[in-house]
């Protein structure tokens, strides 16, 4: 054999290394049975194994604890994922729960678990379509394909010799193992047999090497299966969540293409463009003055549009503040709202009628519960006009709103402390980066037609380019 002529060196020093270790497994039962000390070592093995059953038992409830940790940690894994990939990630879960370890060699069914955490997930987010592990695009699929890539790569390097083992050596040992592995399995059978059968001839210490060879037996068993169980438990999560990424459109755009979408979502912005912050609020609620606040400058500009102010106050976290104008019905609020990346809701304390603020943000409330697969804004409202209203406070004023009451921060205007406001607003930023992350997939998923005007011109033209191309000749 070729592997044998090339590698004859390496395998006669590895043998030479080896033999003198693997000599001591045979000699020493030869010593144990010339000395008469077989049955002792067997019992000795024995007492052993049963020893060691309260240890089995106390790793079992350990590993238990540890399954239950480690479950428990990964029950939301993603803290940008919303209320329907919540769900799906709940049903995934239970799965790997209820799903028996798998064996180590055992491909095909690993192969079909795959198939099912997949089809599951695929249901939960598609629940009316024939075909709902078909409902992905081909950059979606090649997306995923590249981010698991990467994680698998990541985590393969970390293998001994992952480096140095060639696909090809590989290749070879499963070669070995299908054309000798049989044999080699039947002969160990045959050989296992015919020993524990010639044991018989003392049945007394026959029997005390069946006990410990079943007492060594069950604690391996043991550890295998709780291996085998986390294994399995991996594979139905991993696959989960590449599998809740993918139908719940999150690799629609890769972080370039969303970067891209973030910087054009707000003119003059260089890397990422500023939150887009809703101020919105009755008439004279002061929030005109509360732009100017915020701004540092007099910047507001009352009128019947929505008008857009860049504000970047050293320290403070850059917004794009969309200033709409006084409110009147709540659909032209849920227009601005749905856009926002956060709400600024101004409310006076002394305000006489409380209605068009209820049914502001009853709507927005409304809305939210219908997409569940968007994170609303997040939304703050600055209590103002607190002097004029003895008695006033932000925990009346959230429980009238209907709001929780860390949502409510008092500010005196104008020229008083907006210290507080500018913390929560900081606050604020991280659900507000989801939310946005979220209506930017959303807005992408369903472009408009001059979009989709513009993709097919490129692409034709790439193509008409392509063919009036001259063809180099050759040597060139």
């Amino acid at each position: 054999m070729a592997w044998l002529r090339r590698y004859w060196l390496e395998l006669t020093l590895a043998t030479l290394l080896a033999l003198p270790w693997l000599s001591l497994f045979g000699l020493g039962f030869l010593w144990l049975w010339q000395n008469g000390r077989v049955l002792e070592w067997a019992l000795a093995a024995a007492a052993l194994g049963i020893l060691g059953v309260p240890l089995r038992i106390l790793v079992r409830r350990r590993a238990e604890r540890r399954m239950a940790e480690l479950r428990a940690a990964d029950a939301f894994p993603e803290e940008g994922w919303n209320t329907e990939e919540n769900e799906a990630w709940t049903k995934v879960q239970a799965l790997a729960r209820q799903h028996e370890p798998l064996n180590f060699d055992d491909r095909a069914r690993a192969e079909a678990l795959a198939w099912e955490v997949v089809e599951l997930v695929a249901r939960h987010f598609h629940p009316t379509q024939p075909d709902p592990m078909a409902r992905v695009t081909l950059p979606e699929a090649l997306l995923l394909t590249e981010q698991v890539a990467s994680r698998l790569r990541r985590w393969v390097v970390q293998w001994p010799g992952a480096t140095r083992i060639r696909i090809s050596d590989a290749l070879w040992a499963q070669r070995m193992v299908d054309r000798y592995g049989a044999g080699a399995r039947a002969a160990y059978s045959i050989g296992e047999t015919l020993y524990r059968v010639g044991r018989m001839i003392n049945p007394l210490q026959a029997a005390a090497q069946e006990a410990a060879r079943y007492a060594a037996g069950t604690t391996g068993n043991f550890l295998s299966e709780n291996m085998r169980r986390r294994a399995t438990t991996q594979l139905i999560e991993e696959t989960g969540r590449a599998a809740i990424d993918l139908y719940s459109g999150r690799l629609r755009l890769s972080a370039t293409e969303l970067a891209a979408l973030a910087r054009a979502d707000a003119a003059d912005a260089e890397t990422e463009a500023p939150l887009r912050l809703l101020l919105a609020g009755q008439a004279g609620a002061g929030k005109s003055a509360l732009l100017n606040a915020l701004a540092g400058t007099p910047r507001a500009r009352p009128g019947r549009r929505v008008v857009e102010h860049r504000v970047e106050v050293p320290g403070r976290p850059p917004l794009n503040i969309a200033d709409m104008p006084s409110l009147t019905t709540p659909a032209a609020f849920l227009r601005e709202a749905t856009r926002a990346d956060m709400i600024l809701y101004v409310a006076a304390a002394d305000a006489a009628d409380r209605a068009p603020d209820h049914a502001a943000l009853a709507a927005l409330s409304f809305w939210a519960g219908q997409k569940t697969k968007l994170r609303p804004p997040p939304l703050l409202v600055a209590m103002t006009r607190g002097d004029l209203a003895p008695g006033a406070t932000a925990e009346a004023l959230a429980r009238g709103l209907g709001l929780p009451e860390d949502s409510v921060v008092p500010v005196v205007l104008p020229g008083g402390d907006i210290e507080p406001l500018w913390a929560a607003l900081t606050a604020a930023q991280g659900a507000a980066r989801l939310s946005r992350h979220e209506r930017l997939l959303e807005e992408a998923a369903t472009p408009g037609l001059a979009a989709e005007a513009g993709q097919a011109l490129r692409g034709g033209w790439g193509a008409v380019r392509a063919m009036l191309r001259r063809p180099e000749r050759p040597g060139k």
